[in-house]
């Protein structure tokens, strides 16, 4: 059989036939789109510039600048309007942590003398001992150094040793500080590979002691330096300037304060343990990592205190005179350790208290408890606080006493958050839980807590029992507002009550004088608010609440994998 071209033996001729005799047009599906133009209507259609290339360029980049300004306006406004806290983020940085040593001279030719020993080579057990003393004028700065470093695997330094102590001379003739220094040594060839240099430069004078780097296995130093600072016996003797710089010694410095007083003091090195019974300085540095640093400090201007390692155990004394428009700075930090440190603070009567923040601090540990107390002196007017404390895998708990006023942000991750007001003995505690409920006090997230907390009654009927917690302005604005306790006498006791004040003071919260506490953010981890006798200065209610609102103080607490608590004395 022949088969014709195109045709397939298996095809439907019925099929074929249809779709051969039909000659209706294929509807199809109209689109809305219209059809571009041709190229000759396109160029007709643009616009003609008599602008060149680099200014087209110019005006796109102008353009596209104007956008990131509005968008950026946009986005720090509603950042603004969300966070009350934004004020503190502009605060200027704590200063710089890192140690100057001044133009202390590092070449044994600039010595002005050296070696000038009263006792050499005198055997003392399996080492000999050399002893000198130098005398350094006070009216400069006072400085002991060394060229002993720290290498990473410590080898260096296991040749050495030391002590210095640092206290006030008792004799009455005595106008310049004198230094004296016992070198233990291993061979007489030792002690004449090291130097010690009385050093002049052109802001004071001091010791400076130069090791030979080249030891054998079996060379050993070890010096004793003992300072001794004179005094006035009608007045306090000031010192400009105290540098003491001497890694893997154990610096031990005695009741100083209030005998004899100093512009700068900078102490420490590397694993140079750092203890000092009372010290008052404009400035304070300490930085002895690997090592504890414990003490009193008294400062006006800043003090920081910086190790690794080991704990930091001090009790400060913070003062602002108002003299200058810049902070008192306080700088903690450690890590893998515990950060304990006291805080008093001193502004005196008189001072402007819308003039700024009186004091910046900061305090750093991970892996340790952190605990830190803001406390004011009993003759200090209420000071303006701003402080961080930051921590990881350890507790941090900071307290605050009566006269702080101002915001407070304790937020953690993957731990709970707690404000606890505080009075003696007896404390109430309000955190962040997601737990069931046990029949404590804890009030969980978003509106249910604050209706919890508002709308608390008494048993009783009686309506002057009640307690009022705030206005209903508050429950609308989402904000929950507590009166904080007083205390009361009954009967020759104190009574610790939050119901009668709040009755007696009428629950008002926009004309009431009583310290309360108000909550804008309750959650599973965070918990910020603000602390203070209302009102509650707002940035858009004037100029004068406007000075008030920026120079609030705030307290901000983060913490990771570990809880963090907030405690407002009462």
């Amino acid at each position: 059989m022949i088969l014709l071209d195109g045709l397939d033996k298996h095809s439907d001729p019925q099929r074929s036939k249809l779709v051969a005799e039909s000659s209706v047009p294929v509807a199809r599906a109209h689109t809305p789109t219209p059809s571009l133009p041709d190229y000759e209507a396109s160029q007709a259609q643009l616009k003609p510039t008599t602008l060149s290339y680099p200014q087209i360029q110019e005006k796109r980049t102008r353009r596209r600048r104007w956008r990131k300004c509005a968008l950026y306006s946009l986005i720090r406004k509603a950042y603004t309007k969300a966070n009350p806290y934004d004020a503190w983020s502009g605060n200027p940085p704590i200063p710089p942590k890192s140690i100057t040593l001044g133009d202390a001279p590092l070449r044994l030719s600039s010595a002005k003398s050296c070696n000038a020993w009263s006792l050499e080579d005198k055997p003392d057990g399996p080492l000999l001992r050399s002893e000198l003393q130098y005398n350094v004028p006070v009216n400069g700065s006072i400085f002991l150094n060394t060229n002993i470093t720290y290498s990473g695997n410590g080898t260096y330094l296991n040749h050495f040793s030391g002590q210095l102590l640092v206290g006030v001379n008792n004799d009455p003739s005595a106008d310049e500080a004198a230094v004296h220094v016992s070198m233990h040594h291993t061979t007489p060839a030792l002690r004449n590979a090291t130097n010690v240099c009385l050093m002049q430069t052109g802001q004071g004078g001091g010791v400076y002691l130069f090791t030979p780097l080249n030891l054998t296995q079996t060379d050993s130093l070890s010096f004793n330096i003992t300072l001794l600072l004179p005094q006035n016996h009608t007045s306090t003797r000031h010192v400009p300037q105290l540098m003491c710089h001497l890694p893997n010694f154990k610096q031990t410095y005695q009741q100083l304060d209030p005998y004899v007083t100093f512009g700068s003091v900078v102490l420490g090195g590397a694993m140079s343990e750092v203890s000092i019974e009372s010290i008052q300085a404009s400035t304070a540095v300490v930085k002895a990592s690997l090592a504890e640093i414990e003490g009193r400090f008294a400062v006006d201007s800043s003090l920081s205190l910086e190790t690794v390692s080991a704990p930091i155990n001090a009790d400060i004394h913070l003062y602002n005179y108002g003299t200058s428009d810049s902070p008192t700075y306080l700088h903690l930090t450690t890590g893998n350790s515990v950060l304990n440190a006291n805080v008093t603070m001193y502004v005196p009567p008189g001072v402007d208290p819308d003039f700024g923040p009186h004091f910046l601090a900061h305090a750093e540990t991970f892996n340790a408890p952190l605990t830190l107390a803001m406390m004011h002196d009993e003759a200090s007017v209420p000071a303006t606080l701003r402080m961080r404390a930051l921590n990881n895998l350890g507790n941090t708990r900071v307290s605050v006493d009566s006269r702080y006023e101002g915001t407070f942000d304790v937020a953690t991750m993957f731990a709970q958050a707690d404000v606890v007001t505080q009075h003696g003995t007896e404390s109430q505690d309000y955190h962040s839980n997601d737990g069931d409920d046990d029949g404590s006090d804890d009030y969980g997230s978003g509106a249910d807590a604050a209706s919890d907390m508002m709308n608390f009654d008494d048993d009783d009927d009686d309506d002057d029992d009640a307690v009022d917690y705030g206005s209903d302005d508050y429950v609308m604005k989402g904000k929950v507002r507590m009166y904080l306790p007083s205390v009361l006498s009954t009967g020759g006791t104190s009574t610790y009550s939050a119901a009668t004040t709040s009755a007696s003071s009428g629950g008002n919260a926009s004309g009431s004088t009583q310290r309360c506490l108000e909550y804008d953010l309750i959650s599973s981890s965070e918990i910020r608010g603000w602390v203070g006798t209302p009102p509650r200065p707002s940035p858009t209610s004037g100029v004068a609440e406007w000075e008030q609102y920026d120079s609030m103080g705030h307290i901000d607490i983060v913490s990771s994998l570990s809880g963090a608590q907030l405690v407002l004395l009462t």
